[in-house]
Order: structure tokens, then sequence, then C-alpha cells
């Protein structure tokens, strides 16, 4: 079909812009919370339907889409390019708004909107129409319709009786029934069993992360008992690593990181606690309602000593205190409210499955969440406190200490600290000798030359330096037997000054790092009160690795030293006296001074309650109607709201949440776990149970699961223990064509699903393969208390190929991800990720081949099989069940003997260790490794 001219340039315009109308419903929140509201607040005026200034219209979603065939948006590969962004930045011609420029923020939150393709809901729905998923927009919502209360995420949960089942063998499960069912409604059949092997492989990575041993593949594959299974899910909950997996997977869920992000990403450095209770409540099996209260409430159930929440309750409160924070805005209440945002969007996908967020600047367009239900529960997270100062300040970090402990503590150091700056203000002893010590490092080549010809040659010395200092250098240079002087005193005269260079660099560089280490030591010192961290003793020189700095600077007999007390005797004789007596002084605070770390958690706090208002178009200086502190209207219908006793109303909130007659919080979790084990939901949009959601493809199974998990105790390893043991868990993946063209995306289950190991998965099986993991549990490999230049260029995320400790350990910096997480789809860490969506590009395949990591532990593997004294064909099975834990057929053991001796024919110098090395490292770049089957 050929089109015509016009209409082709604007398909190509429209496609350019990166506008695509078929948007997944993160990409539509984009446009709800960043590009609709300022359209609506700063260009309706001009660009409406009515006057369309500029031929353009941004009162409507059409006219929206008819303005980005225009190309006015640009390209989200180049957002910097963009002709509405340049208006907006006073870059172009035209400068919009012509009022004046808008806020950074908002600018930025329109970039974010191009970035992600410019994306704007398609064609609005009549009023007897519905899309595939019975999607009717909603204009203004000024009440619950019927037809909101019947849709099915919104209706109590059903308590449906498991099908019968013709399958004798399905029969013993009441998950298999329902399974079964929607199978044979579909016309689909399941598939076998799998075999021993590929299920021990699926149950150790689904429920450790981990591989199995070769040791617990062959015991299960022993156990001919008829709970052989049975009794590996029971070991595998039972393991420590179990909390490492599914914490990840919550982690996710709560957008954890080590770092603030947006402007200045300053460090969270105690955030790991957050991480650490996660573990540990997942392998401890706290039932889940109380996983949620802790978590949105655990300050306050702290307070309450008959409670037993503890001080874990505090650190629980990670998970509103832990998201993206603009530390630099200057717009106080609106920096306030951002975080407010961020806690109800958190709160109400994670626990809810529902976005609420859209409803800050308008009531939501699809769901039945109006501007006011988002206020309502506004009003309760703006009556916590997230930051010190209320709006601005630190975010709150408390002490995990009995009431006054942390004071005295933070009283004597900054007691402490307080002498040394008074002491520093006399006499910096620090800075004075650095000055010295600079200006000599310039010179210090010449000076070496200078003091050789001294004492070897009996020069005269050279008028051009300080002899004080050169007589040092004599004295220092010319005694024999210095190790630091090995290569000078070999040096012949025609490479002493090469050599006297070196010496030079050698000190320069070591006295960058010592500087490096003081400054970061003194500023930890000086911000430990309030950080809560001990920067630890004064950094020491290493004698041993850096020995002519050590001789030079800081032996006392060294050319360059200086003591204290030569400093503090050139001072005025009544200064001299007042620096000793401080010295003294500190030498006593020294004795009682505390070294050990009062524990603290940045976590959130009780604040003044807030007398909330709807804020008009979320403008906060445009007040509306006042609000009560309350959840939405649309849940209240099942599970009336409690009322609100504490400042801010978040226990009630907690306690609304778990309320069994709350039909999403049940359903949400069910769908998670369900997800965990099978790659996707029920529910294929775990955080969106609203109707730009997907619906659910067995919703009897759904709600058999939230009863099921709710009549549990919330038990999340019941819930495991359930789903595993089921035959639809046990299936095999074995691809059948018939199946595929009936359900493509195997929506039904009628095969185990296949799925790619997640990052985290894929590194930590590479160093278990190679030997190398490191399974030390909790703590923090990130010393720094955010103080050592948060916006440099050198502040890295910790490389992931330079550690042997697991994923989930490793610190995250918002602003800067790991590369290989973000090459295996790890996310952003700044908004709830219920479901990361994996891509397969060809990058993927280059990490596995050319990584250091991956080569690394191929070789240590390699040479783990070099050592053991076994036949070639021996050492091709030992490499397949290390690395893809099952014994290879005899045509792939011959394919492995080939492919040896292949390498031996191409390379005659090649030895033993390394075709091995290649020969484990094919294995591990392969499909079969990195899928779950």
């Amino acid at each position: 079909m050929i089109l015509p001219t016009r209409t082709a340039l604007a398909l190509i315009a429209l496609l350019s812009s990166g506008l695509a109308f078929a948007q997944t419903p993160a990409q539509l929140e984009v446009f709800e919370k960043n590009a609709r509201p300022l359209f609506a607040d700063k260009c309706e005026g001009c660009h409406n339907g009515k006057l369309k200034s500029g031929g353009l219209d941004f009162s409507s979603t059409d006219g929206i889409k008819q303005a980005a065939a225009t190309g006015i948006f640009g390209v989200a590969a180049d957002p910097d390019k963009s002709p509405i962004l340049q208006a907006l930045g006073y870059e172009a011609r035209i400068k919009m708004p012509p009022q004046g420029k808008l806020p950074a923020e908002k600018i930025a939150a329109i970039r974010e909107w191009v970035a992600a393709g410019a994306p704007v809901p398609g064609p609005a729905l009549s009023a007897t129409e519905t899309s595939s998923t019975g999607l009717r927009p909603v204009a203004i919502r000024g009440k619950i319709t019927d037809a909101d209360k019947q849709f099915w995420a919104f209706k109590p949960i059903a308590h449906p009786e498991p099908p019968a089942t013709p399958l004798k063998d399905w029969n013993n499960s009441a998950i298999d029934r329902f399974v079964l069912a929607n199978l044979h409604k579909n016309g689909l059949e399941p598939a076998p069993p799998a075999t021993k092997v590929t299920l021990i492989r699926r149950a150790t990575f689904d429920l450790t992360g981990l591989p199995p041993t070769e040791k617990e593949i062959n015991d299960f594959v022993a156990d001919k008992s008829p709970n052989a299974f049975e009794k590996v899910v029971d070991r595998l909950l039972a393991s420590p690593r179990y909390g490492e997996r599914w914490g990840r997977l919550w982690l996710d869920v709560m957008r954890y990181a080590d770092s603030t992000g947006s402007d200045e990403d300053h460090r969270y450095p105690h955030a790991w606690r957050y991480r650490d209770y996660v573990v540990k409540a997942f392998n401890d099996d706290m039932p889940y309602n109380e996983f949620v209260r802790e978590q949105l409430a655990g300050d306050i159930l702290a307070a309450d000593p008959n409670s037993g929440v503890g001080y874990q309750g505090i650190v629980a409160t990670g998970f509103l205190s832990l998201g993206k924070k603009a530390l630099a805005q200057k717009d106080l209440p609106l920096k306030r409210y951002d975080v407010v945002d961020d806690q109800i969007d958190v709160t109400a996908k994670a626990f809810m499955g529902l976005t609420v967020t859209c409803a800050r600047c308008h009531d939501h367009k699809f769901d039945p969440i109006a501007t006011k239900d988002y206020y309502a529960m506004a009003a309760i997270f703006a009556s916590t406190l997230s930051y010190e100062k209320g709006e601005d300040g630190d975010p709150v970090q408390t002490p995990l200490a009995p009431a006054g402990q942390f004071e005295t503590f933070k009283k004597q150091w900054t007691d402490y600290i307080g002498v040394e700056r008074k002491i520093s203000r006399i006499v910096d002893f620090d800075s004075l000798n650095k000055k010295d010590r600079d200006k000599q490092e310039a010179q210090m080549s010449a000076y070496m030359l200078a003091a050789y010809n001294v004492y070897a040659k009996s020069e005269t010395p050279d008028a051009k330096l300080d002899l004080q200092q050169l007589a040092k250098w004599v004295d220092y240079l010319k005694v024999k037997g210095r190790p630091e002087l090995a290569k000078w005193y070999a040096a012949t005269d025609a490479n002493r000054k090469q050599i006297a260079d070196q010496y030079q660099e050698d000190f320069r560089r070591s006295a960058y790092q010592y500087d490096q280490n003081l400054s970061w030591w003194k500023t930890a010192r000086g911000s430990y009160p309030n950080a809560g961290k001990v920067a630890g003793p004064r950094p020491q020189v290493d004698k041993l690795q850096d020995p002519f700095f050590y001789a030079a600077w800081i032996d006392p007999h060294g050319p360059t030293y200086h003591s204290d007390e030569e400093r503090i005797a050139a001072l005025p004789a009544d200064q001299a006296e007042s620096v000793r007596k401080m010295i003294a002084d500190r030498t006593e605070m020294e004795k009682t001074l505390p070294t050990k770390e009062v524990p603290m958690a940045i976590a959130v706090k009780e604040g003044p309650t807030m007398d909330q208002h709807v804020f008009l178009r979320g403008d906060y200086h445009n007040l509306g109607d006042p609000v009560e502190r309350i959840a939405p209207a649309i849940l209240r219908l099942n599970a009336p709201a409690p009322s609100v006793a504490t400042n801010s109303g978040r226990l009630e909130l907690a306690n609304w949440i778990v309320d069994p007659r709350n039909p999403l919080p049940a359903r949400v979790m069910a769908n998670r776990l369900w997800q965990g084990h099978f790659g996707d939901g029920i529910v294929r949009t775990p955080d969106n149970f609203g109707k730009l959601g997907e619906r659910p493809s067995n919703p009897e199974l759904l709600d058999y699961l939230a009863t099921q998990f709710v009549e549990n105790g919330w038990s999340m390893k019941k819930m495991h223990r359930a789903i595993m043991l089921s035959k639809t868990y046990q299936m095999s993946a074995d691809y059948d064509a018939d199946k595929k063209a009936k359900d493509p995306e195997d929506r039904y289950l009628s095969r185990f699903p296949r799925q790619r190991l997640s990052i985290e998965e894929i590194r930590d099986a590479f160093l278990s393969i190679g030997g190398d993991l490191d399974l030390t549990m909790g703590g923090t490999l990130d010393p720094g208390v955010g103080t050592d230049g948060e916006t440099s260029a050198s502040r890295i995320s910790m490389n992931p190929e330079s550690t042997n400790r697991r994923s989930i350990y490793l610190p995250l910096r918002r602003s800067n991800l790991p590369t290989l997480y973000m090459l295996f789809d790890f996310g952003d860490a700044t908004s709830p990720e219920g479901h990361r969506n994996p891509t397969t590009v060809a990058t993927q395949a280059l990490f596995v081949m050319n990584s250091p990591l991956v080569n690394r532990e191929a070789k240590e593997l390699a040479e783990r099989l070099m050592k053991q004294d076994m036949k070639e064909t021996k050492r091709v099975e030992a490499a397949y069940v290390a690395i893809l834990d099952r014994r290879p057929a005899p045509a792939e053991i011959d394919a492995g003997l080939t492919y040896m001796q292949n390498l031996r024919h191409k390379w005659n110098d090649i030895d033993e260790a390394k075709a091995w090395q290649s020969f484990c490292h094919a294995l591990m770049a392969s499909n079969e490794f990195l899928y779950i089957y």
C-alpha cells in the first residue's frame, strides 16, 4: 500500500517523535505524572482547542498526538534536541511559556517524558466500546460507579472450590485442579513431568538463586522415596540463601538503592540495615501482614514496649525512606511532597497493586481513584518526617539504642572534635606539614641530586636551595643500608637523575593517596556525631607498602619531617601554652572516648499532623477542599477505614491494608510469589491490578491462593511449598508446536515456562562454579558516610567483577548503577519494579565471552578438574555436572573431546589448562546455563 505524501510525512513525523500509542502502563504513568499536569497548568491557556496558538492544542490527548506529529517533542534517543525542551529551556528563538522560564524540575519532568518516548494514551473509547482488556477511560471522577465496583480487582476475594479433574495424578493439589480446568477450557493438556535432574536445578535456583551441588543432585536422584522432592524443598527453604534470593526480589518492588539519586546522589550510609532486615524477614518466614505493618509503621510499633517489634521496626521503615530524594531542591514544600508522592507510589504498588500517583494533579483517567483519594493518602505521609527538619536537612537517621545513649555518645565526640578544631585554628599541624611537603615535593629530585653532589663529590651546596633542608637530605642519603634507597645506591651518573625523578613521582603518588585518606577521615569524623559512623584510627602510612614515603616524611629522621613540637615552638609563648594545654585535654578525652558505633537506621518518624488540602492541578499554592487521612474510597467498600489515632495515621493505614477483607494485598502478594516461580504472575502486571493492567489468566486460582495465604497465617514459605509441590510446577518445559500455536505466551501453563536467570543469579552462579563465591551474610561493603565528594565523577558504583560477595550485598548508587547490571535488565532502582523486562541483545553474549570474571571462574574450574586424576571423558562429564548440573549424553561427550582435539591441533602451543579453561568457558556461555527449564 502506498500512502498519500501528506499522510506519509505525518506518519514519519509521528514515528520520529518516539510516540507510540500502544504504551506500557509504566510509560503512560510518566505521561500522567510528568506531561499532562504541566500542559494543563502552563500551556492550555493559549494552546487549546479554541485558540490553537501556533497550531498546537495541549488540552486533549488527541491534540497532543497531533502536536507529536509535527515533531515538536523530538526523539527519545536524543531528548536534548527536542524542540519543546529547547523552548522550555529558553534555548531557542521561541521561548515558552512567555511569562517566564519554568523551574528546572518541571523542565526535567518533561525531559523524562520525552526520553521515555513521549507516550500518550491511545484513542479514547466511546461509552459503549471496550478494549481487549475492558478498558474504558474516565473523564471526571464524581462518584464510584457500579461498573467500578464490579471490576475484578475491587471485588471481595471469592472462595472458589477446586474443580473436579479427570486426571487422577492431578487430583491431590487444589492448585493443579485449577490449572488443569483452565487448560482444558482452552483446549490444552499439561506437559509430562520434568526429570529429577531438571527439577532440582529449577528448584535450587528458584529458592536460593544458586546452582545445586553435585552431591545434592546425586542425593536427590538416588532418593526413590515418594517425598524425595518434598525433602529438597524443605531443605532449600531452610537455607539462609533463600532469604537472599527472595529478599532481592522484594528489593526490586520497594526500589532499593544505597544512595538518594536525583541531583546530588548522597549516600544512604545505613541503607544496608534495611536490606539485611528483608533477608532475615524472609528467612524467618515473618508473616506477611507483620512484614507490611513494620515497613509502614515500624517506628510507631517500636515505640510501644508491648509490641515486641523492637529496633527492627525502625529499620523496616527504610521501605518508605530509601526512595529517590532531590536534596538540592530549594522549593521546600515541593521537596516534601515529592517524597510523599514517592511513598504513596511505593505503598500503593507494592501492597495494593495500584497506580495512585497519577491522581496528584487530576482524577485517575482509568481507575476509580480521585484526586481527593490521593491527597487523603498524602495527608498520612506528609505527617511523617523523612528529613530531619521536616522539609530540609539530611534524611532522618535514627539511633538503634536506648534513649539518651546516642546523645551522650554524640556529645563526647562533639566535645572532642571541638577541641581538635580549636587547636587547628591556632596551629593546623597537618596543613603546615602538607604545605612544607608540597613545596619540597616539587623540588625533591633537585634536592636529592644536590645532596649527592655534596656528600659524594664534595661540591659546594646549591645556593638556590634551602641549606637547612639540603643538610637533612645529605644526612638521609649518605647512610648506607636503607632498603628504600636500593635503586639510589645502584645508580650511576648516567641514570641518577632518572632515578631521582622516579623517587619524586613515587613520593607524590603516595602523598596524594595519604592526603585523600586523611581528608576523608577528617570529614567522616566531623560528621560522625550526626552520621553515627566511627571513622576509625587516623590513617597510617604502610612502612612496607610505601617505604620511601614513610622514611622521607613519617620517620622523625626523614628529610621532610617536622614534629608537632617544632610547630608549637614557633608560636608566640601564650599561644604555645594554650595549644599544649588543649593537646593535654584531648589526650585525657581520648581515654574515655567511645569507639564503638551506635547503630543507626535510615528511617522515618512521626511529625506534626498536617492539615492537608487537595492541591489543584498538583500546585501546593492552589488549595482545594480539605481531606481526612484515609485510604482510597473504592477500597473502603470492602474494608472500612479505621479512625486515625496516631499523629500520621501510618499504623492505621498498615492495619487496614492487611485487613483480610481488603481484596488487593493478599492477591497482590500471592501473585508475586507465583511470579517468582513461573516468571510471570497470574496477573502479568504485578504492580498494576487496575484497568491499565492485564487481567488474571486464572482468576479462580488467584483467589484460591490469596485465601490460602491468609488462612495459613500469611506464611510465604507455606505458599512456596504448596506451589512447588504441585504437578504444575514439576512439569517439563519441553517445546510443543501445537501448544505454542494455541497458547503462544504459555499464559495457561501447559508447560513449565523457560526463564532466563537474573543478573544476580548469573553472576553468583559463575562465582559458585569457580569456587570463589563469598557467602558472608549482611553488613556493608561501602565504608563511606556520604562525605567524600558526592557528585565526583570518580565516585562510581562498585564493579561487580571486583568482589566475590553475593550480588545482593553490593552497594547500589542510583546515578551510576553497575554497567553489568544494566546490561542484563536490572532496572533503575528508582521506581517500584515488580517485574523486570528481559531483553536479548548481542552485548550480553559479548560479556560472557570477554568478561574477566567469567574467564577467571572458568580457569578456576579447569584447574580444579586438572588436579583430579581422571580420564578425559570423565573430565568432560565433570565439567557438564559443575556448570549445567547434569551429565552429558554420549554425543555431547564426543563433541567435547572433538573440541579439545581441535584446540590442540589449531594451537600447537596451547597447554592443557588453557584448553580445558576454553571448554568450561564455552559451557558457561551456553543458553542452557543461562536459562531455567
